[in-house]
């Protein structure tokens, strides 16, 4: 059967096993089509990253299409980018109806998808994420579709929104309320010619199910490898953060952490260095390198060796959604952490598998320093974490599962 059939994944990034979570998010469903399926990758960069193909995908042996998006912008949101007026922008904004992702879908770069596809003639089509919804308009009608939305974007966009608008910038606010709105409004749109929706966890999908009738709704968790125990060689004094620097949840995570809270820690009179590991920094998080205490370190190919040197992995996060696959990773590694609420969002452990959840900074200063301290509880929590990873988050069990949600797909009419 496999050899027969065809399928067409659309993705807005490279997809990796390795690096950043929403190339990892993407490469779990790359791998699970190339089980049953012969496979074309459409890489739509809209979320950046790299445009060189890694090894991982040529092991899968999928043929990359690469449609490039710089400069072919939708000229409607270019224009409305121009306005220099806030309030009016905004309501040019609203009135497009679309995220900002979802503009680089023009009319040329959906030629290019349509007439990869029309040459493909796959059975079934897959798109990462609701922004990309629109280059649904190149399928046929009688083309089987999957499509994994990984998080609520309204949900997400608006916890974001709250921190803008907490800051005084309004204008912001308002602007990410409506990219969520938009993300939403896609969902709805193209809802009817959706076959199987894939979310990363149970809380995404029933904030989805309330606001929309979605077949197939599915919690397919997000996947990391099991890699092999290696000696724990930290001095247990470092935390570390591991994520996507451009992704601004991130940033403005590290950045609240930077200043809230390890000013706590060196109050309180606890030594401890903090490394911050991630490409693409945007200005804030470079100006921390000034900082005696923290480490900006990039993107860092040997993430073991990294983990090693970790007594504590952080999630700082405020805002955004779906789950935390460094969360995950640490966990993997056989490292304890300190998140907030929403950066352990979607993970189902117990309280004290992992690690310590901590809501404000003066709390998640004592949690920090309550990790550091006690050797013997951050290797107890790490150890729960990996046991809970290795049943519900291994990489070739979720493959597998996705294996069988799209092997039953039906095939394309006529």
């Amino acid at each position: 059967m496999s050899a027969r059939r065809r399928a067409i994944f659309v993705s807005p990034i490279m997809p990796d096993c390795i690096g950043n979570g929403l190339a990892m998010r993407m490469s779990l469903f790359a791998e699970a089509l190339s089980h049953i399926a012969e496979v074309d990758l459409i890489v739509v960069p809209v979320a950046g990253g790299t445009t060189t193909p890694p090894p991982f995908l040529q092991r899968l042996g999928v043929r990359l299409h690469l449609v490039p998006v710089r400069d072919r912008g939708d000229t409607a949101f270019k224009l409305l980018g121009r306005v220099s007026d806030p309030r009016q922008r905004q309501r040019l904004f609203e009135g497009y109806g679309k995220p900002s992702l979802a503009s680089f879908l023009s009319a040329p770069v959906l030629a290019e998808i349509r007439a990869i596809i029309l040459a493909c003639r796959p059975d079934h089509v897959h798109v990462g994420r609701s922004y990309l919804a629109p280059s649904l308009l190149c399928v046929s009608e009688a083309t089987s579709v999957s499509i994994d939305l990984d998080e609520d974007d309204r949900t997400a966009f608006a916890s974001q929104a709250a921190l803008a608008k907490a800051r005084g910038d309004r204008a912001m606010a308002d602007w990410l309320m409506q990219e969520g709105l938009a993300c939403d409004a896609l969902v709805e749109h193209f809802a009817p010619r959706f076959r199987q929706v894939f979310v990363s966890s149970r809380g995404e999908a029933q904030a989805l199910a309330q606001r929309h009738a979605l077949p197939g709704l599915t919690v397919v968790e997000n996947a990391v490898a099991i890699p092999a125990r290696l000696p724990a060689r930290d001095d247990g004094a470092t935390l570390a953060f591991v994520g996507s620097l451009s992704h601004a949840p991130n940033a403005e995570g590290i950045s609240w952490f930077a200043g809230e809270v390890l000013p706590r820690l060196r109050a309180n009179g606890v030594a401890c260095r903090f490394l911050v590991a991630g490409a693409q920094a945007p200005e804030s998080i470079a100006a921390l390198a000034r900082h005696p205490r923290i480490s900006l370190l990039g993107f860092v190919p040997d993430i073991a060796r990294l983990y090693q040197q970790t007594t504590l992995a952080l999630a700082p996060l405020r805002a955004g959604g779906g789950t935390r696959i460094k969360l995950l990773e640490a966990a993997a590694h056989g490292v304890a952490s300190v998140a907030t609420p929403l950066g352990a969002a979607g993970l189902d452990w117990s309280d004290g598998t992992g690690g310590w959840i901590a809501a404000d900074a003066w709390h998640f200063a004592q949690a920090c320093q309550e990790g550091l301290a006690d050797a013997a509880e951050r290797k107890r929590r790490a150890a729960l974490a990996r046991n809970w990873v290795c049943r519900h988050h291994a990489r070739a069990l979720l493959v597998n599962r996705i294996c069988r949600l799209l092997a039953d797909e039906p095939c394309r009419a006529g």
